[in-house]
């Protein structure tokens, strides 16, 4: 069974504070994107085995042997699962690759197994996994809260096209975080965000924020940089994606991020990815291809 996992760019991201637990209370407007790792599954006897060269992390700390083993565990289901991942999604750079993998694993091993789990118990073992993995089983635009991993609502955005640039750096999560001052959460209060609209398309590049720029900025001037040279560009928009390292400019239509790529000066080792939106349902009903260029 052959499964693409897209990437995920965050259109909007506000930390709202430190939770009691450690971590951070965020509210966050995800899109997939079309940029995909292609992943294999195929049921074996017994045991997980896993083939991800480029991943970056042994085979058991990989989210994707994770979710296999969770899966395993949580439906009692006999046998075992071989997985080979073609990395495809650049790692350390925001675009939520690791977690897009292990979902499409939970939902890959579902039909597999013929297990029968519904949307909503794959995506509790998805929260187990880690904080993005959830959105990844809704496979669409999603304004998220907690972690990170509770679906508030649907978005509906108008189509766009997205020019995503990928330094060749890794940029370490909890050193972002640690970089950023916030108050400790008081309480669980619902959250909201006025700005999208659940009457009508949203305009992408409306909604971009995202707190985490600026501790990165200051730890890597290098993404900055990219932000300023996709307006230069022309971009209608440009955000950073979750905690970096990559930077995506919003573009109005084919023809109009054709102009900006051509008026962007490429840097050696830099990957420029030109994408669209994913809006369909979970895997299967994706469509269009990333394109991956290198500088």
């Amino acid at each position: 069974m052959k499964i693409l996992a897209p990437a995920k760019i965050n259109l909007f991201l506000k930390v709202l504070g430190k939770r009691e637990d450690g971590y951070h209370e965020l509210l966050t407007l995800m899109a997939p994107v079309t940029l995909f790792d292609e992943i294999q599954l195929e049921r074996r006897e017994q045991g997980i085995s896993l083939k991800a060269p480029g991943s970056g992390c042994r085979d058991k700390q990989n989210l994707a042997y994770k979710a296999a083993a969770l899966f395993l565990e949580k439906t009692g289901c006999r046998g075992g699962v071989s997985i080979e991942i073609l990395k495809q999604i650049p790692i350390g750079a925001g675009l939520g690759g690791g977690s897009s993998d292990a979902a499409s694993v939970l939902v890959g091993m579902n039909r597999l197994f013929h297990a029968g789990l519904s949307t909503d118990d794959l995506m509790v073992i998805a929260g187990r996994i880690g904080s993005d993995c959830p959105f990844f089983i809704l496979g669409e635009p999603y304004l998220m809260g907690g972690r990170g991993e509770i679906p508030i609502r649907k978005a509906v955005l108008e189509e766009r096209f997205y020019l995503i640039v990928v330094p060749p750096l890794e940029i370490s999560t909890a050193l972002v975080y640690s970089h950023l001052k916030c108050p400790l959460t008081q309480g669980h209060k619902p959250f909201t965000i006025s700005d999208i609209s659940l009457e009508k398309e949203n305009e992408p590049e409306q909604l971009l924020v995202n707190d985490l720029e600026s501790p990165v900025f200051g730890i890597c001037p290098e993404v900055m940089s990219i932000k300023e040279e996709l307006l230069d560009a022309g971009a209608l928009g440009v955000l950073m994606s979750g905690s970096g390292s990559s930077v995506f400019g919003v573009f109005k239509n084919e023809e109009h991020i054709c102009i900006g790529m051509s008026r962007m000066r490429r840097h050696e080792g830099y990957r420029y990815i030109p994408t669209t939106s994913l809006t369909g349902g979970s895997y299967g009903n994706y469509r269009g291809k990333g394109v991956s260029g290198q500088g």
